[in-house]
């Protein structure tokens, strides 16, 4: 289709729109007229119910834990400095006390070596407030890279650290699509790498922020050394959700993004499609899957737009009222 014949399909759409967006949080139903939903080549599909969930595609890669030991006896030595100034600030505290007692009786000490006591107890308090203030920084650096669990394992020795000091596995960071979260990450979970070798991945934790570049959530796995994957290698994981749920499976070319949230169109009577937000959703690698339950906005039967949702969210913000939007007048 030629660009000029595009804009004249899409503008002979916009103005056969009946229903009119009214709702400021929102977009409300379209109503299209047979003729636009022609020539917009906008189908629909019945959504299915699956038996279960579908598992997460998500992309890992190994890391070397040395940066994860290094900051860890990075903390140690500040401990240590810590407790060091703290053992100086209390020995400086009681001397000033025993000096300040002595001048009060009958000057047994000068004025002179009092003062001297009042400066090294105000110079060791300094330290220990210094040395504090590294400690904080150094272990707030070290929950922000790695969190609780690798950073308590790295600081007491205990697993995996072990493992991971004597190559018997190796630290796997994977991270989920796009928006994309767990709520019961799996224990277990399989990958490959990218010569095919198979791989098994046990779960640590949660990682505190996501990688570099990557706006899904990131979690820790451990993974066996036997497989020969060098620091840097790139996995492919295939995470299944603990919670065997039935739902819908959403194909990916009936989702588009309305300021930060995605939604599909149903259709809610004859040429009538209404925006309805895909919450409490995962991304798998055959689209998002809406596990059924309390809450759940779409069910078995519901039909949706497949085909030419955009150009259906499209006439939705022709028709929406003018004003600036709560994103700043811009959607996704």
């Amino acid at each position: 289709m030629s660009k000029r014949a595009f804009s004249c399909t899409f503008a002979a759409i916009v103005a056969l729109i009946v229903g009119r967006a009214a709702a400021a949080a929102g977009l409300a139903p379209v109503t299209l007229e047979p003729q636009a939903l022609t020539a917009g080549r906008i189908r629909t599909t019945r959504l299915t119910r699956l038996k279960s969930a579908p598992g997460i595609r998500a992309y890992g890669i190994v890391l070397g834990p040395g940066p994860l030991v290094r900051l860890a006896s990075q903390v140690i030595a500040a401990r240590g400095a810590a407790a060091a100034a703290r053992a100086r600030a209390a020995l400086a505290r009681s001397e000033d006390v025993r000096a300040a007692g002595l001048y009060r009786a009958h000057h047994n000490v000068s004025q002179a070596a009092l003062q001297r006591a009042r400066s090294v107890l105000e110079v060791a308090e300094a330290q220990q407030a210094t040395a504090s203030a590294e400690l904080l920084q150094r272990k707030t650096r070290m929950l922000a890279h790695w969190g609780p669990r690798l950073s308590a394992a790295a600081l007491s020795g205990s697993a995996p650290l072990p493992e991971l000091e004597n190559g018997g596995a190796a630290l796997v960071e994977v991270s989920l699509p796009l928006g994309q979260a767990l709520g019961d990450p799996p224990s277990r979970a399989s990958a490959s790498t990218p010569d095919g070798e198979k791989v098994r991945l046990r779960f640590i934790s949660r990682a505190p922020s996501a990688a570099a570049g990557v706006a899904g959530e990131s979690l820790f796995y451990l993974m066996s050394a036997e497989i020969s994957a060098p620091i840097g290698t790139p996995v492919t994981a295939a995470l299944t959700t603990a919670a065997r749920k039935a739902g819908v499976l959403v194909p990916p070319s009936a989702v588009v993004w309305h300021q930060g949230e995605p939604l599909v169109f149903r259709e809610s009577a004859a040429d009538v499609f209404a925006p309805v937000a895909v919450r409490r959703s995962f991304l798998s690698g055959e689209g998002y899957f809406v596990p059924e339950g309390p809450g759940a906005l779409l069910h078995p039967g519901d039909r949706i737009v497949t085909g030419g949702a955009a150009l259906v969210y499209s006439a939705a913000l022709q028709s929406a009222p003018r004003g600036p939007s709560p994103a700043g007048g811009r959607g996704r």
